[in-house]
């Protein structure tokens, strides 16, 4: 086999996974696997996630930070999470942020420690809320004066104490898609600068809240590393302020993640070992400048730890040619398992899995999906000269396509295998029809 000529650098710089080989027989191979033989055994579509890309991933960012002692690489949940996901991410000793109930849920099924656990939100029920009580020491981000009232209530009403980070809007816009920014002045998410004083003091006053420190998350994908470190630069002046006006001096200091992966050859991100080193010093910098303690660093990446893991596995149906000359290749998934080209415009790389060392089309092509919609395009121009019965695999599947999967066109969610050293195991099973129609109901009145 040929190892791929990206495996030397780091995961979230280059598009397929680490493991990523061709064999003699142009077969693609994925975590010692053949995917062609993965196709077979599990069907299709399929995800895969290799785990030593993973695993070199997470360490990156451990490698980035290890010049700041007091650190911690909590993972995003909400890029791909199963029971699976939470015991390797716990094995990595990573701490983890999920966003729901069903995310903590998953977490607290998997027994992931509750005082490594962060619960994210702009509009967290009282039920969740609770839930994240109950199951112990969770960390609560806390989003708005709202929020902040009801978590009082309920962490006095069991008698507990909810530690918090206050949720900052620091006014920072990344080089990425309108939908996924989320530091900017008109953001959905977080307290605006001018109130977190506010909301720190109030916090203060209730004996049921501990108050650890600051969050700010300025968006995903982001290539560039300037508004990164700005972010760094406000939440140290924002500490500083805290100090001189009210005496408090945060323990705690969660800069985000959101840093980009490559998808494409257009795409050129920053290393994850350099975004963290970068960020470590610029944070280290920003607080000895105001004669401040360092606070316990903590950076929430996501994509960048799984996205480039993943890949998706398609089966060529038909394939034409209209008379304009548009060509076409259809498969077997689309927006229902990969919403993000209709949602994000998102630009993929494919890559035949059973021909890959065959030669490109002369004419470009779009991959499509099997779904009802004119939108469901997985790759707009693409050179694979596919037939029928190809298998084409999808790379940087990782983050996003499991976790907003859905079942469009009652359509069964596809399986999903962790790979590594040869292995494939199961670590998401293949719907089927039944699962579709399990939670329907037919009223008396209709039926038969």
């Amino acid at each position: 086999m040929t190892a791929s000529s990206d495996s030397a650098t780091a995961p979230n710089t280059q598009i397929r996974p680490i493991s990523c080989q061709v064999d003699s027989q142009g077969h693609l191979w994925v975590g010692g696997c053949d995917t062609n033989e993965l196709a077979q055994r599990f069907g299709t579509p399929l995800w895969i996630i290799d785990e030593q890309t993973i695993l070199e991933g997470v360490s990156a960012y451990k490698d980035g930070l290890s010049n700041y002692a007091n650190s911690q690489v909590l993972y995003a949940g909400k890029a791909f999470l199963c029971l699976a996901m939470c015991r390797l991410v716990e094995s990595l000793g990573l701490g983890l942020d999920v966003v729901s109930e069903g995310e903590l849920f998953t977490a607290a099924q998997a027994g992931f420690p509750a005082d490594r656990i962060y619960m994210h939100g702009n509009n967290k029920s009282e039920s969740e809320l609770t839930a994240g009580l109950q199951y112990g020491d969770v960390n609560v981000v806390v989003d708005n004066f709202s929020e902040l009232d009801l978590l009082a209530t309920i962490a006095s009403r069991l008698n507990r104490k909810a530690r918090i980070l206050f949720r900052v809007i620091p006014g920072v816009e990344p080089d990425t898609h309108q939908h996924i920014k989320t530091g900017q002045h008109d953001s959905k998410f977080g307290i605006p600068l001018e109130q977190i004083k506010s909301a720190v003091q109030k916090a203060l006053t209730c004996e049921h809240l501990i108050v650890e420190g600051l969050h700010a998350h300025i968006g995903s994908q982001a290539q560039r590393l300037e508004p990164y470190l700005e972010n760094a630069e406000i939440l140290a002046d924002l500490t500083e302020q805290l100090k001189r006006e009210l005496g408090f001096e945060l323990s705690t200091l969660d800069v985000g993640g959101g840093l980009a992966i490559k998808y494409s050859k257009g795409d050129s991100p920053v290393s994850a070992s350099s975004w963290a080193k970068a960020v470590a010093k610029q944070v280290t910098e920003s607080f000895e400048r105001r004669g401040l303690k360092l606070p316990r660093l903590l950076v929430e990446p996501g994509r960048s730890i799984v996205g480039p893991s993943g890949l998706t596995l398609y089966r060529v149906g038909h394939c034409k040619q209209l008379p304009g000359g548009a060509r076409f290749i259809a498969v077997d998934g689309g927006m229902a398992d990969n919403p993000r080209p209709i949602t994000y415009q998102s630009i993929y790389t494919a890559s035949l899995a059973n021909r890959a060392d065959a030669p490109p089309a002369q004419e470009p092509r779009s991959i499509v999906g099997k779904y009802c919609e004119s939108g469901d395009i997985i790759i707009k121009e693409t050179y694979l000269d596919a037939n029928s019965g190809d298998l084409i695999a999808i790379f940087g599947t990782g983050a996003y396509n499991f976790s907003m999967a859905s079942n469009y066109n009652r359509s069964p969610r596809p399986a999903c295998v962790l790979v590594k050293d040869g292995n494939a195991e199961i670590i998401v099973e293949r719907e089927s029809n039944d699962d579709i129609i399990r939670n329907d109901r037919v009223p008396p009145r209709l039926a038969r």
